[in-house]
């Protein structure tokens, strides 16, 4: 707790009140020190009513709420019926938002209803803003009921009600986000939701009106909404507000640093009290996402795009200022991926709180009917009417009306037949509405930015600004044009800078025509791409029908049976053991069904040859299996995972045309395609059988390209030539995240990658780094990678690694192991991308090393997480297999103290000093489990153990003694006969030692005190065993009424008692604590 306190949570506190916010503490005793009434109440409730006086002044400027008014203004908040926190959120948010009308004041305002705003959203400085710790909440009947409550890190209040819950935990522990937010949803019964747990947990009313979630460790911090999992947490990486002022090095001088962490960039970029009203009001939504409300908050590049094109919407000069083009536009490129959608929707949402901006009629132009769907259900959540454009004479009718409006229409419908006939005759529309209020918004601008629709909107709208948004870089000859229609780009999120975010994985890609991969045709393909580069496509065409003797190549279904042979093997061999899944596109939809069929019998033969392979191949270890040949590599993994290779299934998803074959129609039909797409979407590999899929290749020449989302999809095969702006949304098909991807594959067979420069050639470099990747340049950083990990030790003056104490020795600290951890997983991850080709061979026997010290160390430590599924299945094979193979099991936990074993494991250690360490952390791990069981002892043992190690310094012998004896003291108790120091059966003796410590009594407190302290304590231990005994199931969920009748038994016998310095919030507490021990010694209670 010391270090979350002193290193991350009140570095938190002290920069919010530096900008503002007011502190205060609460404790487990006073609900009124945090402005509430009751621990059960999560509003503070004074506060609000104050603010809600203050905020909203009557017909003369002064306060007119009276009593009945602001009660029912707080109970609209606090009365959630039965409704489910996502529910409940929802409506608080759209109160919080809207306001609640109430009755008004006869003569004001003609006697109408007035709206209470329970936020001055306009006038920042009016709102009272209160960052608390100490927050205590008490969970309802049925949550958590052992301890009773919860105590978020910090809770930050505007106008007395929550909005933000922070999490923050040590940087010295691992994982220590991941563990910041499975204790958020633990708060907020996100997990009994999800049905990770059984039981109710939490507080949930505290998260009714709670809009952001943070978790931090001050080095690192992420963002998220309540019912969202670490994935869909994010970082902050911009501290410049709404007003567009903000400058990094400004506020790290002003904190006396030299750079800020993402804790205080966090900080400053949000939780400014204008920047958070902000972000409350315009870039929060509920979306429907699988027949399931999810709510979500913005990404730090979607609030800097749109506060950035509003700010030139205010700013620039219309086209009749500027005399020749409208400055009010320009272009937004965020990435694939990155969210470029909502992105629209929160500046729709934005223009309609604004005086100045809530006049404009908008225009969404779109060029694809499923986008025009999407964005005008989404934009509802803005409270706009959205009006869909269905022909020209409604786009004309919806363009000419004057005023404001939200108008959703295809780029199709700004043509005309003699504009599709020829561009260059001018626009067919007439000019439609002059006015300059006017913003078209065009999505996919970079295929939208055609000479017709540039003439139309000039000609019907000639004064709109005109804004575009596109997911991929604009074409170096078309920026100049591009600018012209739109203005000067407004925002840039990069390929490189979304996978620097995590919000996509790299693509790598492997170039497989030159390398002769595929024995035939690889020679021929190779042959045009390089001999005749330069040529057209058509050259090109006409040189392959030229040299191909058995129709056309690409067709020819010998040579797709080789690639297929191929494509398969890669895959067996690189993405099979991780459960990832593969699409390929073929070069016609002829070549789609014979790849089909091709891929059939490649599965047949990779199983008869892995089968037919002599048992000294069969198995090999996968180190000596990195220098074997490729196909051999194919075939042992082949062999490995044969039960499911045997049962994979292949599909062909293609559009279907009038003088299709009959057979072509299972592979076009459109019901049969939407079924094998979400079959495709499932995991290859789930504990649960009913939620995996062996569909795992989906073969397709133009279909799903674009607009198609599998996080499940590790590889691309392609086979046909695709340029531009189709390659790149291709290759973002495997750049999405999730199933613990770390990079998606690109495997070439046409020559795409391997000519990448001419295929992207119209794009600059900047715009385009990152987007492919070769696997050559991985090595780079897995040697980084490697060296980074390696530097604990050398930074400790540890260059060999081969002393296993030594080495033990380095991770001694809490903090520098859970810094091993991290990096070892980074060298491991990037040494699975590499692997098993030959390249990554030098680093294997320096990742079996540390993998085996990683499993040393949490034998010794107990404190250290296994290396598990987030390193993959290839490496994890590796590394488990050396570490088994020298006597450590990683599935099996550490020996404890009080097992046979333990004076083994400690005899074998190598010197005194290993032997402290051994019998210092068993100790260790021995108190922290039985913490619950019996506090009071267990904490004066941690206390003593502390005292032995800073008491005899490096006398290491003395302390084997001492801890000898500690362990001794353990092992006897666990051997107990049943004789204690208090003369009592020793089930009793826990209880004891917790009433004892609470009453503060000792060696001066008079025997019939004690003796009384005896008699109550006995009773209700007596009482507690009766009922677990008879109530064997007490501690489920569905027993919560028990639990509470037999708490308040136990708080009862404490008051009747009349026992001497304790009162009633202390009987309350300590009746609590008994009850969580009673929980937690449940097993020795029964056998009593």
């Amino acid at each position: 707790m010391g270090h979350e306190l002193d290193d991350v949570e009140q570095p938190f506190i002290d920069q919010c009140v530096a900008m503002g916010w007011q502190a205060q503490t609460g404790n487990m005793d006073d609900p009124a020190l945090t402005g509430r009434n009751s621990f059960k109440d999560v509003i503070a409730e004074a506060t609000l009513r104050e603010c809600l006086r203050a905020i909203n002044p009557g017909p003369d400027g002064k306060p007119w709420l009276d009593e009945a008014r602001l009660s029912e203004a707080v109970s609209a908040l606090t009365r959630h019926g039965q409704r489910g926190l996502m529910e409940a959120n929802q409506a608080i948010t759209e109160l919080l938002l809207k306001g609640l009308t109430v009755e008004g004041l006869p003569g004001w305002d003609g006697g109408r209803g007035q709206t209470i705003r329970y936020i001055a959203w306009n006038d920042v400085e009016a709102n009272n803003f209160t960052v608390s710790n100490q927050f205590r909440v008490d969970c309802p009947p049925g949550h958590d009921v052992g301890k009773g409550f919860i105590i978020p890190d910090v809770v930050m209040l505007v106008n007395g009600i929550p909005v933000v819950v922070v999490e923050a935990k040590s940087p010295g522990i691992p994982k220590p986000l991941a563990e910041a937010v499975k204790q958020l949803r633990r708060y907020h019964n996100a997990r009994k939701a999800a049905l990770e747990v059984d039981e109710n947990e939490g507080a949930p009313a505290l998260f009714a009106s709670v809009q952001l979630l943070i978790a931090t460790s001050f080095d690192e911090a992420r963002v998220g909404c309540i019912g969202a999992g670490l994935e869909y947490y994010g970082q902050w990486k911009t501290v410049v507000g709404p007003d567009g002022k903000g400058s990094e090095d400004e506020v790290a001088a002003a904190l006396g640093k030299t750079r800020l962490s993402e804790q205080e960039r966090m900080i400053e970029g949000m939780l400014r009290p204008a920047h958070l009203l902000d972000i409350l009001r315009h870039y929060l939504l509920f979306m429907n996402v699988g027949g399931q409300t999810i709510k979500t908050v913005c990404r730090y590049q979607q609030y800097r795009a749109v506060n950035r094109a509003l700010e030139r919407l205010r700013t620039g000069k219309t086209r009749l200022q500027d005399g020749e083009y409208d400055r009010r536009g320009g272009i937004v490129w965020h990435t694939q991926g990155s969210g470029k959608s909502l992105t629209m929707i929160f500046m729709i949402r934005k223009m309609r709180t604004d005086l100045e901006l809530r006049k404009f009629k908008v225009i969404m132009v779109t060029d694809r009917k499923d986008l025009q769907r999407q964005l005008s259900e989404t934009a509802t959540m803005s409270g706009d009417v959205v009006e869909l454009a269905t022909s020209n004479s409604s786009l004309k009718r919806l363009a000419r009306r004057k005023g404001p409006g939200l108008v959703f229409a295809t780029i199709q419908k700004y043509r005309t037949d003699e504009d599709v006939a020829e561009v260059t005759k001018g626009p067919a529309f007439d000019v439609l509405n002059e006015d300059d209020t006017i913003l078209v918004v065009v999505d996919e601008a970079h295929r939208t930015q055609a000479g017709d629709l540039h003439a139309n909107l000039l000609a019907a709208l000639p004064n709109c600004a005109r804004i575009g948004f596109t997911g991929t870089p604009i074409i170096m000859g078309e920026k100049k044009r591009s600018t012209e229609i739109f203005g000067d780009f407004i925002d840039q999120y990069t390929i490189k800078e979304a996978e620097a975010d995590g919000a996509t994985v790299p693509v790598l890609y492997e170039g497989r025509t030159a390398e002769g991969a595929v024995k035939d045709g690889a020679t021929l393909d190779g042959l045009f791409e390089d001999m005749f580069r330069g040529r057209s496509d058509e050259e090109l065409d006409a040189i392959r029908k030229k040299y191909a003797t058995k129709g056309n190549i690409l067709e020819a279904k010998e040579l797709i049976g080789e690639k297929a042979r191929d494509m398969l093997r890669h895959y067996v061999t690189n993405l099979l053991p991780n459960g990832y899944k593969a699409q390929v596109v073929a070069y016609s939809r002829t070549a789609v069904v014979r790849y089909h069929a091709a891929f059939l019998q490649a599965r047949d033969e990779l199983l008869a040859e892995a089968a037919a392979l002599p048992d000294r191949d069969k198995s090999l270890d996968d180190e000596e299996l990195c220098i074997r040949p490729a196909k051999l590599q194919a075939l042992v993994q082949a062999w490995r995972y044969r039960d499911t290779l045997e049962k994979i299934e292949f599909a062909a998803i293609m559009s279907g045309g009038n003088n299709d074959d009959a057979s072509w129609k299972q592979w076009t039909e459109g019901s049969a395609q939407e079924m094998r797409i979400k079959r495709f979407k499932k995991p290859l590999f789930h504990k649960d059988p009913t939620k995996s899929d062996p569909l795992a290749f989906l073969i397709v020449k133009s279909m799903l390209l674009t607009g198609f989302d599998a996080p499940i999809e590790g590889v691309m095969y392609l086979d046909r030539s695709i340029r531009e702006a189709e390659l790149l949304q291709a290759i973002a098909r495997v750049n999405r995240t999730g199933f613990g991807k770390t990079c998606g594959i690109v495997v070439d067979y046409f020559g795409v990658a391997h000519h990448l420069k001419s295929a992207l050639s119209a794009y600059s470099d900047e715009d385009i780094d990152g987007a492919l990747v070769s696997l050559t340049d991985q090595i780079p950083i897995l040697r980084d990678r490697h060296i980074r990990v390696v530097d604990i030790f050398r930074r400790e003056g540890l260059d060999d690694l081969s002393e296993d104490e030594k080495c033990l020795h380095v991770l001694a600290s809490e903090k520098v192991r859970a810094e091993f951890t991290v990096k070892l997983k980074d060298f491991l991850k990037s040494l699975e991308i590499v692997l098993p080709r030959p390249e990554g061979l030098p680093f294997v026997k320096d990742a079996k090393r540390l993998a085996y010290i990683q499993a040393r160390a949490r034998n010794r430590f107990r404190d250290v997480a296994v290396i598990g599924s987030d390193v993959g299945a290839k490496v994890r094979k590796l590394i488990d297999d050396h570490v088994i193979s020298l006597g450590i099991d990683p599935k099996i936990p550490p020996v404890k103290l009080t097992d046979a074993e333990f004076d083994d494991q400690v005899g074998q250690a190598n010197g005194a000093r290993a032997k402290a360490s051994e019998m210092e952390h068993a100790i260790r791990s021995h108190i922290r489990k039985k913490l619950e069981t019996d506090p009071v002892r267990f904490k004066k043992m941690s206390e003593r153990l502390n005292q032995i190690l800073d008491g005899f310094g490096h006398q290491w012998d003395e302390i084997i003694e001492q801890l000898q004896a500690i362990i001794d003291e353990l092992r006897s108790e666990a051997q107990s006969t049943g004789e204690t120091e208090f003369d009592i059966p020793e089930i009793y003796v826990p209880f004891l030692r917790t009433v004892l410590e609470e009453v503060g009594a000792d060696e001066n407190t008079p025997v019939e005190h004690l003796q009384a302290l005896h008699r109550v304590t006995q009773e209700i231990v007596d009482r507690i065993v009766e009922e677990v005994v008879a109530n064997r199931s007490i501690w489920s969920t569905f027993k919560m009424a028990d639990q509470e009748n037999l708490r308040s038994e136990i708080f009862e016998k404490l008051v009747d008692a009349k026992i001497e310095g304790l009162g009633v919030l202390d009987a309350e507490r300590l009746s609590e604590q008994l009850m969580q021990q009673a929980k937690a010694s449940d097993e020795a209670l029964r056998e009593f």
